[in-house]
C-alpha cells in the first residue's frame, strides 16, 4: 500500500474516534492548540487520556508541533493541523457527521419540521461558472451570517457545502 493512502486510511480511522474528532474540532476552530488548552475546553476528558489521543494524533499526522516555549522548567507543546487537503475533507466531513448525530440524539427530531435537507447535484459548469456559483453562495451565505438570533422563530441553522470535480462515468 502507498505511503499516502495509508496516512489517509489511518488518518480517517484516528478521526472516527469521537474524543478525537472533539480534539480535532478545536483546531478547526482555532489555528493552534496547547494541550492546556484543549484540557479548558474538554473539562471531563482524564489527562492521561488527553495526552493519549493528542499523541495518536501526532501519531497519525493529523496534527504537528509547529512551536515549543519553556514554561517553569516544563516544555509546553503548540500543535496545529497538518496542512493535507485530504485531513481538512476528512473532518469538513466528520464535522457534518457529528452535528446530524448529535440533532439525531434529540428524541422529538422532525425531518420536515427542521428543514433538514442534504443533496448532491452534478452540475455541468465551466470554471467560471463554477467560480461565480460559489461566489454567489460565499455572498448569500455572507448576508445571512450578519443576521443576528434575535430570539423568536430565528435559530442557528448550519450551511456547508463542497465542490468536487465528478468522475464522468460514475458521477
Amino acid at each position: 500500500m502507498e505511503r499516502g493512502v495509508l496516512m489517509a486510511s489511518n488518518a480517517l480511522n484516528s478521526l472516527l474516534n469521537p474524543v478525537r474528532m472533539n480534539i480535532l474540532q478545536l483546531f478547526l476552530e482555532n489555528e493552534t492548540e496547547t494541550v492546556k488548552r484543549i484540557a479548558e475546553e474538554l473539562p471531563d476528558l482524564p489527562p492521561a487520556s488527553l495526552y493519549r489521543h493528542v499523541n495518536k494524533l501526532v501519531e497519525d499526522e493529523i496534527i504537528e508541533v509547529c512551536a515549543e516555549y519553556k514554561i517553569r522548567g516544563t516544555v509546553e507543546k503548540v500543535y496545529r493541523l497538518k496542512n493535507d487537503p485530504s485531513l481538512h475533507f476528512y473532518a469538513f466531513a466528520m464535522t457534518l457527521l457529528r452535528d446530524f448525530d448529535k440533532y439525531l440524539q434529540n428524541k422529538d427530531y422532525d425531518l420536515v419540521q427542521d428543514r433538514i435537507d442534504f443533496q448532491s447535484y452534478a452540475l455541468y459548469l465551466s470554471d467560471q461558472e463554477c467560480d461565480e456559483l460559489v461566489q454567489t453562495l460565499r455572498e448569500t451565505l455572507h448576508k445571512m451570517a450578519d443576521t443576528k438570533s434575535g430570539g423568536g422563530e430565528r435559530r442557528l441553522r448550519k450551511f456547508s457545502f463542497a465542490v468536487i470535480p465528478g468522475d464522468e462515468k460514475g458521477k
